[in-house]
């Protein structure tokens, strides 16, 4: 069984009476200093793995007891305010570690309840939008597709890939042309308004606005105050069924810019998904200004990473695609990258402008 860091180890003695509440603290802080999106902890047949996923790989990093994690579920439900009786269905809660903010669900599998974590973590900056590694005719198109006075924007990908983060920043580069532009009138500036679930970035030229499921304030109720908030530019967290996605084509038609997240393989694959919630050929037509997709590309470790010959499939394809051929280049892992980890991510995105 591979031990737990030091720091966590010391918390979790003795296994049957031990204080759960700064051992779960502290296993939320190992997974922050990892930059870890996720956190799972997954029982088996005679310990508890914990994987944490880090620039979008799942690791094992060590295990616990089954005894200690016993303990650690139960101080977990009481923290994430979950019934602690309800063991053979899934739970979904949060709660908050050093101004973190932790969604935490649980679910029944075979050999007893796994756990996982899902963190939250706020920035304080948003960087530039050159800074996220799309290819210049890709910004290109992303720029023209901003400059738009009204229309849908809407960033797909996988989970965690970024889509958020470069709608924040195409918000920031428009903000910034916007007052650019307008300089010579005193004062003008551009009113931007955001529904999110939850505030990932706060940016204070923007009016920000977070989604309260449990109080009735969803994306679709959000979106249609937000309307009257005289705004010019509209960001929607993400399009989650038929309601919101009925509000943002609305939106998008009488005169306002949105962005917004929706879930699919491609670009092209967001026209049958908005078809499938009730949106109508004709309004797509009309409203949506173009689509980005993306994912993010682990950054090779500059201490361990040497040249290499390609793989029969990357030689492959380079060949079908008509690319130059260009170095390779793979990472051994090394102390620095701590072997398995590597150095942060870049966004590597497809930009489609128009009805796709």
């Amino acid at each position: 069984m591979t031990a737990p860091p030091e720091s966590l180890a010391r918390l979790l003695v003795p296994p049957d009476d031990f204080d759960a509440r700064p051992a779960i603290e502290e296993l939320i802080r190992v997974a922050a200093e990892e930059r870890s999106s996720d956190l799972h902890l997954r029982p088996g047949p005679a310990e508890v793995e914990v994987l944490m996923r880090t620039d979008g790989v799942l690791r094992h990093r060590f295990s616990l007891d089954r005894q200690v994690y016993a303990r650690l579920l139960v101080g977990l439900k009481n923290m994430a305010r979950l019934a602690s009786y309800k063991k053979s269905m899934p739970q979904d809660g949060q709660l908050r570690v050093d101004g973190l903010e932790v969604r935490v669900a649980t679910a029944p599998t075979h050999f007893g309840e796994k756990a996982i974590f899902r963190l939250l973590a706020r920035r304080d900056v948003v960087p530039e939008l050159e800074e996220l590694g799309f290819w210049a005719d890709e910004m290109r198109q992303l720029q023209t597709i901003l400059s738009q006075p009204q229309g849908l924007l809407l960033a797909t990908g996988p989970a965690g890939s970024g889509k958020t983060t470069t709608l924040l920043c195409a918000m920031r580069w428009l903000y910034a042309q916007h007052r650019e532009r307008l300089k010579p009138a005193r004062g003008a500036t551009l009113n931007i308004v955001t529904l999110e679930d939850p505030i990932e970035v706060v940016v204070p030229e923007f009016t920000q606005t977070e989604v309260r499921a449990a109080i009735g304030m969803t994306f679709a109720t959000g979106l249609r105050s937000l309307l009257r908030q005289d705004p010019e530019v509209i960001l929607v967290g993400e399009i989650r069924d038929p309601e919101t996605a009925s509000a943002v084509v609305q939106a998008s038609l009488t005169g306002h810019l949105v962005l917004s997240n929706l879930h699919t393989r491609d670009t092209v694959g967001v026209i049958p998904r908005l078809l499938e919630m009730g949106a109508e050929p004709y309004q797509l037509a009309a409203m949506l200004s173009g689509v980005v997709y993306q994912r993010l590309v682990r950054r090779l470790c500059p201490n361990c990473s040497r040249p290499a010959d390609p793989t029969p499939e990357l030689a492959r394809e380079r060949q079908m695609l008509g690319l130059p051929e260009e170095p390779h280049f793979v990472s051994e892992g090394c102390i620095e990258c701590h072997r398995d980890r590597l150095p942060g991510a870049s966004a590597c995105g497809q930009c489609r402008w128009g009805c796709c």
